[in-house]
């Protein structure tokens, strides 16, 4: 048994030595050259419509370069797209639902510019005991997905593994000292898993202004990746979100953005072994950072500012001390962030949740990164959601294929 477990951990190292592309697993097979597919998963805003993910064409030498070539609906409205992830071979695009809590696996090798549901994961609160799935990350062979909520909406929050295939495997609920839970990101060449806090269903199914500000987490938990064990517990401000590790091998640091402290914040390891969190950043008062991407060098960090509009470059040369690099106005509400791999474009929605959108205009736009790290917003590639066949839709979660 120690054999195989050792053997197991080692193939995992060695899967994810590999430069990540970037704020992905590493363990997902890398996208060859230039993007050609843009998928983004979107929420219909009409509840006689479906939801549907959509296809935008983003090969530059395309004729329709710019435009939504096709988007796949899903049944219904009201599900409430959110995140989604490839797995490991990049075959399959698992995408989730937070209201309905299902989960829809898309085929994008036999075709990848008309991705097709394959199979439709439900009843998922009967399966894990869990609601809300969120965060979509792959390890060999199998997805491991976090989920916002216990199955009544509740807490604790947790994360469940499931082959690629979609058949359950294990379950693991978070500790009763930090229960919310919402993204996680693996470290496999130190062996480290770190998730973060959000807040549950029974909170964000209700409007904005009905939400209870206390009901939601400020921990982070380091894990033993192997063992799927918490070894510590750390405290940021409110409402720590998006888990970005240094993507440089045997770094044992990262950062995270805290939507309610306007923040973003440092954790690492110390000398003696054990992490600790430090914050790294002020964005200013309102800012809501919504999403934190990083540069594939580590030299920059980018984060969203829902509520005020921008989307902020900072420079981590000193990864504890963040500096003010530059910052973009893309429009209102900017939320999702996708960078290619060479980092030098960022593509942007501006969803966040149906139920703390303020604005009804959405769209998917792009931002060029220049040599120096400064941002430049294209004014050729604007996509109108609200005008999307089927939609209008509220533009949310990205890949590129």
């Amino acid at each position: 048994m120690k054999k195989t477990a050792v053997l197991t951990l080692t193939l995992c190292l060695l899967a994810g030595s590999a430069l990540a592309e970037v704020c992905m697993s590493p363990y997902v097979k890398r996208l060859g050259g230039r993007e050609k597919f843009l998928y983004v998963w979107s929420v219909a805003v009409d509840p006689s419509s479906e939801d549907a993910l959509a296809v935008i064409d983003v090969s530059l030498a395309s004729p329709t370069y710019g435009t939504v070539l096709t988007s796949v609906p899903i049944g219904a409205s009201g599900n409430e797209p959110h995140h989604m992830g490839f797995t490991d071979d990049r075959t399959k695009i698992w995408a989730g639902t937070l209201f309905s809590n299902r989960i829809f696996i898309f085929d994008v090798a036999e075709d990848p510019g008309k991705p097709r549901v394959v199979r439709t994961l439900d009843g998922l609160g009967a399966l894990t005991g869990l609601h809300g799935p969120h965060t979509y990350y792959a390890l060999p062979g199998r997805m491991l997905i976090t989920f916002l909520s216990s199955a009544d909406g509740g807490l604790p929050g947790g994360f469940a593994e499931f082959t690629n295939a979609g058949d359950l495997i294990r379950v693991f609920k978070n500790p009763a000292e930090a229960p919310y839970a919402y993204d996680a990101a693996v470290k496999p060449d130190i062996n480290r898993l770190v998730t973060s806090s959000f807040t549950p269903y029974r909170n964000y199914k209700k409007p904005l202004p009905q939400w209870d500000m206390k009901d939601g987490g400020n921990t982070l938990l380091v894990w033993d990746f192997e063992n799927r064990k918490v070894l510590q517990t750390l405290t940021t401000d409110p409402v720590p979100l998006e888990v970005r590790w240094s993507l440089k091998p045997g770094r044992a640091h990262g950062w995270t953005n805290s939507a309610l402290g306007d923040s973003i914040w440092w954790f690492g390891q110390g000398k003696d072994g054990r992490y600790s969190a430090r914050k790294a950043a002020d964005l200013g008062k309102g800012c809501l950072p919504a999403d934190l991407r990083q540069s594939p060098d580590d030299r920059f960090l980018y984060v969203s500012c829902f509520l005020t509009s921008q989307v902020q470059a900072w420079d981590v040369s000193n990864p504890q001390k963040a500096r003010l690099h530059d910052v973009l106005e893309p429009g209102v509400q900017p939320n999702m962030l996708h960078i290619t791999g060479d980092g030098r474009r960022i593509y942007i929605t501006n969803s966040l949740l149906s139920t703390m959108d303020y604005s009804p205009n959405f769209w998917v736009r792009l931002a060029h990164v220049g040599p120096d790290g400064r941002l430049t917003l294209d004014p050729f590639f604007n996509v109108d959601f609200t005008k999307v066949p089927g939609g209008p839709y509220r533009a949310h979660d990205m890949l590129l294929n």
